[in-house]
């Protein structure tokens, strides 16, 4: 029988989903320790996945948060509004913080986070374009979409579709601009990515793909983006969604390890014994073996928050590398994709779709001999979180593969149901 925990002080550098899923596992398996939850915003916490909701009203403000007061106080977890951290001493086993004050920590998570990427485009950031990654910015967002009448979306990944639809609904004529030559090439194929184009066309949304802006200007109150052998873009408000970049400056020369973000392994440890990292700050070896990826991705975060703090607190836990995974909708129709989609590796794989544009509805399974390993799909019943243990556990079919490409949902229940444990 375990005796009494030595009490402690946990650090955590973020206030975002695997920040706060942290904060409630060491809370869980440690009832007596001080936790500290330091937040760079002045508002509790939230996702910034729900932002673009905001701004069409189709969720208030309220509804946005993960957690108010009451949460915190029931679980005495002390949370630090607005004075975020500004650099890390291992050494000395300090947070410090943006006001001068520090904070000793006996174990800290790294859970801080990402940014937006802003291109290096001539004139750009001298117009001051519009991001998507707090609350300040997508209320910054929603004011000037009602002063609007058209707009124009840098990127065509998940924020900046996802907000291209919120302009849209709000009466908004919106041009979105991707140098890539479909919509959500992250996510999926060019069946798929046609399915969801059409359907945002038929809103008010047309593209330009393929294209590069050499530039930006901004006259009068209004954005002007040259386009090679075409008509100028003009808008009002100007969305740069072209990616995210992990928060990684505050530990630059603190001895942790970093590449594109933090390093760890697949216990959430960073180089330093008593430092962990979760979240969209991480870079770990994907689950394909395609060597550290980063992958910002809430159920991701939620993952990696809870994994970190059980890996704190002393469990001994694997996690076997991210898994792509997006749940997509789109003006009253769903996108998923899971897994590898458009693998390569030629006669390896196994492909099996059902194309069929004019009712919406796409569907995809990619198979590695006896084994799912992806997942894409248009308007079609399936569970999400089925398929994705079905991958993630490499459950063998047993010859049961026929019966499964005629009844995913049925079939998939039923495997899961035999091999859960």
């Amino acid at each position: 029988m375990k005796g009494p925990m030595a009490e402690k002080r946990y650090v955590i550098v973020g206030e975002g989903p695997a920040g706060i899923n942290a904060a409630e596992v060491l809370r869980s398996g440690d009832p007596e320790s001080k936790i500290l939850v330091i937040g760079q915003e002045l508002t509790w916490p939230y996702s910034p996945t729900v932002l673009p909701y905001f701004i069409s009203g189709k969720i208030k403000e309220k509804g946005l948060y993960l957690s108010g007061k009451g949460y915190f106080e029931n679980r005495r977890i002390d949370l630090i509004h607005g004075n975020g951290v500004v650099s890390v001493s291992p050494k000395e086993e300090r947070v410090y913080l943006r006001d001068g004050s520090s904070l000793h920590f006996d174990t800290l998570i790294l859970a801080q986070g990402g940014s937006p990427i802003v291109p290096d485009i001539p004139g750009l950031r001298r117009g001051n374009p519009l991001v998507l990654r707090t609350l300040a910015d997508a209320k910054r967002l929603r004011l000037k979409a009602g002063r609007a009448s058209k707009a124009i979306v840098l990127g065509a990944g998940l924020i900046g579709m996802q907000t291209a639809q919120s302009l849209a609904e709000m009466g908004l004529s919106v041009r979105v601009v991707e140098m890539m030559d479909q919509v959500l090439p992250g996510y999926f194929d060019r069946k798929a990515a046609g399915i969801i184009q059409k359907v945002y066309e038929s809103h008010r949304v047309k593209f330009l793909f393929s294209t590069r802006i050499d530039e930006v200007e901004f006259r009068k109150g209004d954005y002007l983006l040259p386009i090679r052998g075409g008509k100028a873009l003009e808008a009002p408000l100007l969305l740069v969604a072209t990616g995210v970049s992990p928060n990684i400056e505050i530990l630059r020369g603190s001895g942790i390890e970093l590449d594109k973000g933090v390093l760890v392994d697949s216990a959430m440890r960073t180089n330093i014994p008593n430092i962990f990292a979760a979240g969209d700050v991480v870079q770990m070896e994907g689950f394909w073996k395609e060597g550290r990826v980063n992958q910002p991705i809430l159920i991701h975060a939620v993952d990696q928050g809870r994994m970190a703090a059980a890996s704190a607190l002393g469990e001994k836990v694997s996690h076997s590398g991210n898994i792509s995974m997006n749940l997509f909708h789109f003006f009253g129709h769903l996108g998923l994709s899971i897994g590898l989609i458009s693998p390569d590796g030629g006669d390896r794989f196994d492909v099996h779709q059902t194309h069929l544009p004019s009712k919406k509805k796409y569907l995809r399974f990619v198979f590695d001999g006896d084994m799912l390993t992806g997942v894409m799909a248009i308007n079609t019943v399936l569970d999400p979180g089925i398929l994705l243990q079905m991958i993630r556990r490499r459950i063998s079919f047993n010859g049961n593969k026929k019966e499964f490409l005629k009844r995913p949902l049925e079939m998939g229940r039923k495997l899961m149901c035999l091999n859960w444990r």
